[in-house]
């Protein structure tokens, strides 16, 4: 695994376990995000690369600083 693999699987999964901690479903963030649900599926499976602006909406959609979904990526 390279270290772009790494850094979308650590993404995928601190972005999974904040959506889990607010009690919150794929389908669920989807909605008050606009984005897709296989999307963000894909996302937290590490498998999808994303510009900068979806961290800011998936953020927005979970109420935290973009820079926590981040963390030490």
């Amino acid at each position: 695994m390279d270290k772009q693999e790494d850094a979308l699987s650590a993404f995928g999964r601190r972005l999974s376990q904040l959506r889990e901690e607010r009690g919150l479903s794929i389908a669920e963030l989807a909605s008050r995000t606009g984005l897709g649900s296989g999307y963000i599926a894909r996302i937290e499976a590490g498998q999808q690369d994303i510009p900068i602006t979806v961290i800011f909406v998936l953020a927005d959609g979970l109420s935290v600083p973009a820079a926590r979904l981040l963390g030490t990526l």
